[in-house]
């Protein structure tokens, strides 16, 4: 082989290389789950139903059942609302409206823990390990009205 042609291979081949190597070693994707995977626990959820009486229940009342300007938490209503979308969606949402006369004043944590609470009150399992408040784990979670069947 000529010197030329080793210096193109020493300076070709890594460029070559370094996409694969990239894409290789990234971090492998999450499992997708859905509500009935046991993703809250009953500890957040008391968390949450404490923060909800404090919080939401003046408009949405205090079985989560809606009121004259809010809608409902709980039921088919809610569930038809959000079957299907990520938990990063609900979170987000709750982030950015609410409340409606100081939008904005709720953290993640206090979010997330009402979201347990609201998972609990719609029937979905409680598990070990509370909920996380992080949104790009949160895309990995839908909200289904369908149980997995095994």
């Amino acid at each position: 082989m000529s010197r030329s042609l080793v210096r193109l291979l020493f300076i070709v081949a890594p460029v070559a290389v370094i996409p694969f190597v990239s894409a290789t070693t990234r971090a492998t994707p999450r499992v997708a789950r859905t509500t009935w995977d046991s993703i809250y626990s009953v500890a957040q959820a008391g968390r949450g139903e404490s923060s909800y009486a404090k919080t939401c229940a003046r408009c949405h009342g205090a079985a989560l059942g809606g009121g004259d300007e809010a809608t409902p938490l709980v039921g088919s209503s809610f569930l038809g609302n959000w079957n299907g979308q990520a938990v990063s969606d609900l979170q987000k949402r709750i982030i950015e409206t609410m409340p409606s006369d100081t939008v904005g004043i709720y953290d993640r944590k206090l979010v997330t823990d009402v979201i347990a609470f609201m998972l609990k009150a719609n029937g979905f399992p409680a598990g070990a390990a509370d909920l996380t408040v992080e949104p790009d784990s949160l895309k990995t979670i839908t909200i289904t009205t369908e149980k997995k069947t095994p």
